[in-house]
């Protein structure tokens, strides 16, 4: 290729440039950092968490994930930040804020997957879902209080005062073992698997969507999902009460405002109603037992 001599140098590397590809000069994007709380909206709470992190990385890419988890809720939130973690590279972070115990014992922590993932928030069995399903790599106990907000102190609000400077050191490139003593141990909270017993399986409520759609814990690749046929009418007790509708593809095969059970996108066992609300219906909350017979 011939360079036309009026260009000059300069025009010589801006040329370069523009037919150089655009993957050997553009610089690697920061870390997401991702943000999953029981905050709400209302209050000025997440913005406190923006703040922090910007002050601290002006570069930062922060993202919201969702600040709507049922207050207090850490089982719930557990189901729902591995949910919402699921599809995101490795090398994010995220901080995770459900906290009823916060400034108690329980300890501040940064958990790193096995798929690369960061995690910043309370040891207070959160991150079970996400660990199970990514596997556990690390995880520091945070105690390094020079990389908390400077001037800080509160004991209610270590969203602000800790995760939230955390997260940002670490997405400005803090190693992650200078801000923690490395742990191996974390609080699990009990994974309850269906049972299947005399015909009946037995299965919990793990959410409820803003649709009604009640999600279960039974997935589409179990051996206990082998026991539905598709077509099949399900009966459907909880406590005293028995409703029943067949297990379909997807939530237009049901009729409308009927019971129908289908797998969700995230393979998991849902129990609907085309263009309705099943839990106006069946009347569960997360945590509930439910039993099933195919």
């Amino acid at each position: 290729m011939s360079i036309p001599r009026f260009l000059g140098r300069l025009g010589f590397v801006v040329l370069l440039v523009m037919i150089t590809p655009a993957t050997t000069v553009r610089a690697a994007a920061p870390p997401v950092v991702a943000l999953f709380t029981d905050y709400g909206w209302d209050d000025p709470y997440v913005s406190q968490l923006k703040g922090v992190i910007i002050t601290i990385d002006p570069t930062a890419r922060i993202l919201d994930l969702t600040h709507t988890v049922p207050p207090f809720n850490v089982a719930e939130g557990a189901y729902l930040l591995d949910q919402c973690a699921e599809e995101f590279p490795a090398g994010t972070i995220f901080v995770a804020v459900v906290d009823p115990q916060v400034g108690t014992a329980r300890d501040p922590v940064l958990i790193e997957t096995n798929k690369g993932k960061f995690f910043v928030g309370p040891d207070n069995g959160l991150f079970t879902e996400v660990i199970d399903r990514e596997g556990f790599s690390r995880a520091w106990k945070l105690d390094k209080t020079e990389y908390y907000l400077p001037g800080s102190g509160s004991a209610t609000f270590h969203g602000r005062d800790i995760f939230a400077p955390v997260a940002a050191h670490l997405a400005a490139g803090i190693d992650p073992d200078k801000m923690g003593t490395p742990v191996k141990n974390l609080l699990m909270l009990p994974i309850k698997d269906p049972s299947f017993s005399s015909g009946t399986i037995s299965v919990q409520v793990l959410h409820i969507d803003r649709y009604g759609n009640v999600v279960l814990n039974l997935k589409s690749d179990s051996d206990v999902a082998a026991k539905f046929k598709d077509g099949n009418l399900v009966k459907i007790s909880i406590g005293k009460e028995s409703y029943s509708g067949p297990l379909v593809k997807t939530y237009g095969d049901g009729e409308k405002g009927r019971l129908i059970l289908l797998y969700g996108g995230n393979g998991l066992l849902e129990i609907a109603m085309n263009q309705g609300s099943a839990v106006k219906e069946l009347k569960v909350e997360p945590g509930a037992v439910i039993f099933l017979k195919p």
